[in-house]
């Protein structure tokens, strides 16, 4: 058991390099004690093994830390997910797949299929009740999942969500990277939320290379990030549209992502930002024609305006929304929801404003929330968000002006461990890097918004209606392969 013979060390976050910092340790607290009172006093984030330890994520206003728990081979750890679910899928995936041991832990499947084969679905059992399974393979293009329904009619009394199907194992993929060369590969793990994940990988490397950026160039990192907030968010309104049955919303929707991506083009270079964000700086084509960017930005602002004003006045989408899917907020806080889920359940923690970064600490954000956390509070914060966003580019272009933006600096990175947190369009994306003596990566670890709220999802449709499952997942609209990875 893990106990008083534990070196348990808080990694305290940083920015420019980390600073580990030794807990004292009690005779009276074992680790799993110590990682659920640091759940009462922060922001818990998910948690990981490496060789030789495990360690616990939160977020604290002046950044991210860890726990850390070291390993041997007699090693037996209580666990903390029967307390606080958020940590089930970690604990879930650090006892499959890297061998930790756990003292009774309270779902002991595989976080993963393996050889095509899935660990068994959790289902309900009682008189009237049915199952049956959706997916992997779904009805148009969305990637593939598996959710088993037990329900009763047509109510749903439980939904067990199974992904894995797009994992690419690209967390052992990239050990032994030389950590600049591995920034294109972090970038493409999925296509939505790259260049917030770019952000996080880069600056996990100037943490620890103890490099501060000029202004200019955090301003254009913050205008990409925007950008990439924009055509997500606006997606999302799309297939909530399509999901309450309104097509005329739907596609309206999907030509303003259809813009809004063509303005990333315009911006970076690539519609999906890839490595428009590299450590060191930005990409060699990043807002190079900012006056044109500004001009084509206002025209879209109005457009998007009277696209959001049509929508939510639309009375039979708005009364679908309402009601459906609904998060209290003590379920959002026991399962970990981030971004746009935690802030529609009554939640405050954006961390663009909890703990700022870059251009964010100069240029405030106003956060957006709502309380009841149902698929019109996760829409209406999505609604806000989006006119933040433009706010925040256009103000981050105007402080720009003119002003040549430099080419990326040349990072020399020590050996160390980084955990960075940015605010993606979906909530909180999570890096942990471990950087060997050579510069090359020894380990990386990626919590994705996604990886954290489809245990949500699961449960917020729980009392609902089997017809409304599609509606409910498209107010999330959350990413498989970057939960998958």
């Amino acid at each position: 058991m893990d106990g008083t013979g534990d070196d348990a060390e808080r990694d305290r976050g940083h920015d420019r390099a980390a600073a580990v910092n030794e807990l004292q340790r009690s005779a009276s607290t074992t680790f799993a004690e110590r990682v659920l009172g640091e759940c009462r006093t922060a922001v818990p984030l998910g948690a990981y093994a490496c060789a030789e330890n495990v360690r616990y994520l939160f977020l604290a206003a002046s950044g991210p830390y860890a726990l850390v728990r070291q390993l041997d081979a007699e090693t037996t750890l209580q666990p903390v997910s029967g307390t606080i679910p958020l940590f089930s899928w970690d604990e879930r995936e650090m006892a499959d797949e890297w061998g930790v041991r756990f003292d009774l832990l309270p779902d002991a499947r595989p976080l993963r299929g393996r050889h095509g084969t899935m660990p068994p679905a959790i289902t309900a059992h009682g008189t009237g009740l049915m199952r049956f399974v959706v997916g992997p393979v779904h009805a148009g293009i969305i990637e593939p999942g598996r959710f088993t329904f037990s329900s009763g009619g047509e109510t749903i009394v439980h939904l067990d969500a199974q992904l894995s199907y797009a994992h690419r194992g690209v967390e052992r993929f990239v050990e032994g990277l030389d950590v600049a060369g591995a920034a294109r590969l972090v970038a493409r793990i999925c296509g939505s939320c790259s260049a917030a994940r770019s952000f996080a990988y880069a600056r996990a490397l100037e943490g620890l290379a103890g490099v501060d950026l000029p202004d200019e160039v955090e301003l254009a990192r913050l205008a990409v990030a925007e950008l990439e907030r924009l055509y997500n968010h606006l997606g999302d309104l799309a297939a909530s549209a399509a999901g309450a049955g309104w097509g005329p919303g739907f596609a309206g929707g999907m030509a303003c992502k259809e813009r809004a991506m063509r303005l990333c083009r315009l911006a970076a270079g690539h519609r999906l930002l890839f490595d428009a964000i590299v450590p060191g700086g930005i990409g060699p084509q990043v807002l190079r024609e900012r006056r044109r960017l500004a001009d084509q930005l206002a025209a879209f602002a109005a457009d998007v305006e009277e696209y959001l004003r049509v929508l939510f006045t639309h009375a039979s989408t708005v009364s679908r929304w309402q009601r459906a899917g609904r998060v209290s907020r003590e379920v959002a806080d026991a399962f970990g929801a981030v971004g746009p889920a935690h802030r529609a359940a009554h939640g405050k923690i954006d961390v663009r404003s909890f703990a700022p970064y870059g251009a964010y600490r100069r240029l405030p954000v106003r956060v957006a929330s709502a309380t009841a956390g149902d698929a019109y509070a996760r829409c209406r914060v999505k609604r806000d968000e989006i006119s933040e966003s433009f706010r925040l580019i256009r103000d981050a272009l105007v402080q720009l002006g003119d002003v040549d933006l430099p080419d990326p600096q040349a990072l020399a990175v020590p050996p160390g461990v980084a955990t960075t947190v940015v605010e993606g369009p979906r909530g909180s994306e999570v890096l942990a890097v471990h950087v060997d003596g050579g510069g090359r990566l020894s380990r990386l670890h990626v919590i994705s918004a996604s990886f954290r709220n489809w245990p949500v999802v699961a449960r917020s449709v729980d009392g609902n209606i089997v017809p409304d499952f599609p509606l409910i997942n498209k107010s999330f609209n959350l990413c498989y392969a970057c939960a998958d990875r």
